[in-house]
């Protein structure tokens, strides 16, 4: 069963290290050299002077993983290219790459969802993430927790587009008709 909790300055090396992933690498080009690095990079994030919230995954209290959240509207490039503010992104990773086609990346998403992003977003009508359209694997989990695909995006800089996955709330909250 998957738990999340902060990420904290202590769980950087295990974000690194998945970093470095083949599997992840495929997805999340840009490379976290060291701890310091990361601690540069997500530094804002840890002292929650960011709007990006940071989380692990762990599975029977072991860490395998990091998600993201934030409110669209908080990242301009992403509201006028997504044209859904209200909403909250998410991404994540399995960082463990023996845990990878284990079917547990519909249980993370499914109990992300539910146990995360519906307490901490209480007026987030709606989730979504932006995988790469080439990655099928991500697609398809999202499908299976009930995302609908939708509009392809193309983030600056990136080689190709993005598929924004949109789920209502009411997709993990039951106190929501």
């Amino acid at each position: 069963m998957f738990t999340f909790r902060p990420l904290a300055d202590a769980d950087l090396g295990a974000v690194v290290s998945w970093r470095r992933e083949p599997h992840v690498l495929a997805w999340f080009p840009d490379r976290l050299e060291d701890i310091d690095h990361a601690r540069r990079r997500y530094g804002r994030r840890l002292s929650g002077d960011d709007p990006v919230r940071m989380w692990i995954a762990e599975l029977g209290g072991v860490p395998v993983g990091y998600l993201q959240s934030f409110v669209v509207a908080s990242d301009d490039d992403l509201t006028v290219r997504c044209q859904d503010p209200e909403a909250v992104a998410f991404d994540y990773l399995i960082g463990d790459p023996d845990l990878v086609d284990k079917g547990l990346g519909t249980e993370m998403i499914e109990r992300f969802c539910r146990d995360v992003l519906v307490p901490e977003y209480p007026d987030a009508p709606r989730f979504l993430a932006a995988p790469d359209a080439r990655n099928h694997r991500s697609i398809r989990v999202l499908s299976k927790c009930g995302f609908v695909t939708g509009l392809w995006i193309q983030p600056e800089g990136a080689p190709w587009a993005d598929v924004v996955c949109t789920a209502q709330r009411a997709t993990f909250d039951p106190t929501v008709e």
